[in-house]
């Protein structure tokens, strides 16, 4: 499902954004999204960039109107064995992709406060955005057997001596 993950590439030119965590990036309009309903606990922002990060199926989220807001997020079928959703009309609306190649579904991570603790995932509100429209929303799946915090395992960078 998540093959669109691949059509995320940065190219030169684009939109020059500031963030605190990240610094000045400069965005390509195609890695700007619109969240038209925000997104949970942050019904006030509206556009994103989604910056790829060095480790595959990982990205920024990084808030366009407001330079402190940002996100991780993965890739869930990625990290999370035997994850699935099923997201049809109703869960995507008007968001509703013509292919499915145009869907990318991720989800946000917390990061631990200890090196012994587990990065979790935010499995059961993923975020949906189709590639095409540049669209994107957070679902709510209700019935859903995946927690808010799932426990997951991060790629870590190797320690230099």
């Amino acid at each position: 499902m998540n093959n669109a993950a691949a059509a995320i590439t940065p190219d030169p030119g684009g939109r020059l954004v500031e963030s605190t965590l990240l610094g000045s990036l400069t965005l390509p309009e195609s890695q700007v999204f619109r969240f038209e309903h925000g997104l949970l606990g942050f019904p006030e922002a509206h556009a994103f960039g989604l910056v790829p990060v060095r480790v595959s199926g990982m990205f920024w989220l990084q808030s366009l109107e407001f330079e402190a807001l940002s996100f991780l997020l993965a890739d869930p079928f990625s990290f999370v064995d035997g994850y699935t959703v099923d997201l049809g009309g109703p869960e995507l609306g008007d968001l509703l992709p013509e292919r499915p190649s145009d869907l990318l579904v991720l989800s946000i991570l917390t990061l631990p406060h200890a090196p012994d603790e587990a990065a979790t995932a935010n499995l059961q509100g993923p975020l949906a955005l189709n590639l095409a429209q540049h669209r994107g929303r957070q679902i709510v799946l209700e019935d859903s057997p995946w927690g808010v915090r799932w426990p997951v395992e991060l790629p870590r960078r190797k320690q230099t001596a």
